[in-house]
């Protein structure tokens, strides 16, 4: 009974030799790819995080040319501002100075555009409708103006407000002196020296201009051409003729003009109060005492 099962066993015999062997090559190759898995299985995270970091690298990548190309595509854009720009560097000065002339100053914190429009207009003879600009400016802006000027010098904020309801009230005949001699008055505050008071060295310009000319930086020495020069205001009686506007200084507080006590007239006298205010606090803090001097009594 057993000699049937022997001649099967033998006969099954290399099949499972093979068989073990099999199985034993089955178990060296996973006992061969364990610390593969092993190291597989270690960095999957990483390789995950590495994949992610290359996607990301991947989308900056693909948007640079989204940060280029509106700079390749605008540069003559910014060309036309440079030029814009070095236009507003060459003709302001000549601005300030044909307006200023014309018995006007401009508000320094005014749009950069609004010089350059009056002048346009005068030297096109529009007069009219430079005046225009101006008076519509300064009368939208007026009681901001006030504001700045009394935040600037509180020690004249009773007067700063007595002109303000001057000019609400009409009173323009009243608020012109005052104004004028609340210009010399700022600028005897802050640098000693006073506006119209000439220079030693040159009798046709306001005392006060070296001081400003000496803490004015090369981009804020654009608008000091009104105090370098001569302008209506401020000239001798005998020279008033010579320019388009006559509101002068002199003529009204010596009593020889009766006729100055106009709205216009009151606007540009404010329009040189804001000017002077402007040059006195924001040029260079560095040089120019921002503490108002203080008046002894």
């Amino acid at each position: 009974m057993m000699k049937p099962y022997r001649e099967i066993e033998k006969m099954t015999e290399p099949i499972r030799k093979m068989q073990k062997q099999l199985s034993a090559s089955t178990l060296a190759m996973q006992k061969a790819v364990e610390p593969a898995l092993a190291m597989q299985k270690s960095l999957e995270q990483p390789l995950l995080n590495f994949q992610k970091s290359f996607e990301h690298i991947n989308k900056i990548y693909a948007s640079i040319p989204k940060f280029e190309n509106p700079i390749l595509e605008h540069l003559d854009t910014f060309k036309e501002i440079g030029e814009k720009l070095k236009e507003y560097a060459e003709r302001t000065p000549e601005y300030f100075l044909l307006i200023a002339q014309h018995g006007w100053f401009i508000d320094l914190e005014s749009e950069l555009n609004l010089p350059s429009r009056v002048a346009y207009e005068l030297q096109d003879g529009e007069l009219e409708t430079a005046n225009e600009l101006l008076i519509e400016y300064y009368k939208e802006n007026l009681e901001q103006i006030f504001q700045s000027l009394i935040k600037r010098h509180p020690n004249r904020k009773e007067i700063l407000s007595q002109i303000l309801n001057a000019y609400k009230n009409g009173s323009h005949s009243l608020l012109i002196p005052s104004v004028l001699t609340q210009v010399d008055g700022i600028c005897f505050d802050f640098t000693k020296r006073k506006f119209f008071i000439k220079e030693r060295k040159n009798k046709y310009l306001p005392q006060v201009t070296s001081e400003l000319e000496k803490s004015a930086g090369n981009f804020l020495d654009l608008y000091l051409s009104p105090l370098q020069n001569q302008t209506p205001i401020m000239v001798q009686e005998k020279d008033i003729s010579k320019f388009p506007c006559h509101l002068n200084r002199h003529e009204i507080l010596h009593g020889i003009n009766a006729d100055y006590g106009t709205e216009i007239n009151s606007l540009k006298v404010i329009s040189l109060l804001k000017y002077i205010s402007d040059l006195l606090t924001d040029l260079d803090r560095k040089t120019l005492s921002t503490t108002p001097y203080k008046i002894n009594g």
